[in-house]
């Protein structure tokens, strides 16, 4: 009985011990609530004035079309998150909790890169867009010495293709800046750029073989012109005249 009434003595002393700690955790996390919410609110209607939402649908990644400040939703969504994860830190260390303290500021952290590499895929697929849209305007055009035929089935691909070579860029480059496997990422992109250089030089040589075809021939055949043009001038000055 003495034993079982210590035990509880102890319990409660520690709980008033731990008590203020608590209540100050407690503090941090609703005074924190209501700041990640007023810097959300603050946050999207700037994102909306500096034209994030008719970047989000440049860049073709918003989910639903008649959302026309879908960019500024999810821009003050990571103001209020990213807000309440370094609160949550604070009222963690109130607790005593070092680890959980430890291990969401290593997320904060990290986030930066995280950043970072979202502007990078964006300024990529940005681009890339830019590009394709480019190619696609002069589909309707005839490139001089093509066909029109060729030129309005090939230009779509050629456009498709050089997007996802962008793409894959950006990609590689994000992650590196995540530091996610960087040796891999670096074979990786080796072997994709290596694949991408050997496919378009496959798909040249096989879409140009009637083309060279006819320039080697057209070469033969003027070369072979001029030798015999060539043998009959030395006949002609070999010939004896009659005295």
């Amino acid at each position: 009985m003495d034993r079982s009434t210590y035990w509880l003595r102890a319990a409660w002393n520690d709980f008033l011990a731990f008590l203020p700690d608590l209540l100050w955790g407690l503090a941090i996390l609703i005074v924190g609530y209501f700041i990640a919410r007023l810097l959300a609110s603050i946050a999207r209607p700037i994102l909306h004035r500096v034209g994030f939402d008719r970047l989000v649908d440049r860049l073709g990644i918003a989910v639903r079309a008649d959302r026309t400040e879908q960019g500024s939703r999810w821009g003050a969504s990571i103001v209020f998150w990213v807000t309440m994860l370094i609160v949550v830190m604070y009222a963690a260390d109130a607790w005593r909790l070092g680890a959980v303290a430890s291990g969401i500021a290593a997320i904060i952290a990290y986030l930066p890169h995280v950043l970072a590499a979202a502007v990078i895929f964006g300024a990529a697929l940005l681009f890339g867009n830019w590009v394709r849209a480019r190619m696609l305007e002069t589909n309707g055009t005839v490139v001089p010495g093509e066909a029109p035929a060729t030129t309005t089935s090939q230009r779509p691909l050629v456009a498709g293709a050089i997007r996802a070579g962008i793409l894959a860029l950006g990609a590689f480059m994000a992650l590196r800046e995540l530091q996610i496997a960087e040796e891999i990422v670096t074979l990786a992109f080796s072997l994709t750029l290596g694949a991408i250089a050997l496919a378009a030089a496959l798909a040249f040589g096989l879409g140009s073989r009637e083309v060279a075809g006819k320039v080697a021939r057209r070469w033969y055949e003027e070369r072979l012109g001029k030798r015999a043009s060539a043998g009959v001038s030395d006949d002609e000055h070999h010939i004896i005249t009659p005295p």
